[in-house]
C-alpha cells in the first residue's frame, strides 16, 4: 500500500485492508502481510541502492509477469530521470512509481497472483482477487 495517499485513495486501501483481514479471521488467507510503500522509488544509477526493499519486490513483480507473459503497467511505472535542471543531459537515476494498492499471491514463497496487472488483455484489479478470494481461495492465480 502506498504512504500517504491522497484520501479518496486511503479510503480505498482501508475498505481493501478490512476485506483482507476478514479473509485472514476466516482462514482464507492464511498469511496476511501488509507492506507500504513510498509513491517513487528512485534507483541511482551510480549503483547505490538506497531504498532497496521496495525496488526488490519491484523487480519480483516484474519477473512474475514476464514469465506469465503478463504486463504491470499502466499500474507500476518506470521512467528514466535524467540530471540538469532543464531535465537535459543522460538518465541519471531509475523513477519505480508503485499504484495505491496492490496484492500478491504466494505459493511456495513464489509469486502466482498480483493484482493489479495486465494478462492475455485483461485487467486483473486488486477488487477481482478479493471476489475471487472470497469464493474460492485457490482462485486468484493470475500468473
Amino acid at each position: 500500500m502506498r504512504s500517504s495517499a491522497p484520501a479518496a485513495a486511503t479510503r480505498r486501501q482501508r475498505n481493501i485492508l478490512e476485506r483482507l483481514r476478514s479473509l485472514a479471521s476466516d482462514g482464507v488467507v492464511p498469511d496476511l502481510r501488509v507492506e507500504r510503500w513510498s509513491s517513487r522509488v528512485t534507483v541511482s544509477a551510480d549503483g547505490d541502492d538506497g531504498d532497496r526493499g521496495p525496488v526488490a519486490l519491484y523487480e519480483e513483480f516484474e519477473t512474475a509477469v514476464e514469465r506469465a507473459d503478463a504486463r504491470l503497467e499502466p499500474f507500476f511505472e518506470t521512467r528514466e530521470a535524467v540530471g540538469g535542471l532543464l531535465s537535459a543531459g543522460p538518465p541519471t537515476d531509475r523513477v519505480i512509481v508503485f499504484p495505491v494498492v496492490a496484492l500478491t499471491v504466494r505459493r511456495d514463497g513464489e509469486v502466482t497472483g498480483l493484482f493489479p496487472c495486465w494478462n492475455d488483455g485483461t485487467h486483473h484489479s486488486v477488487e477481482d482477487a478479493l471476489d475471487a478470494l472470497a469464493t474460492d481461495a485457490a482462485d486468484p492465480e493470475n500468473l
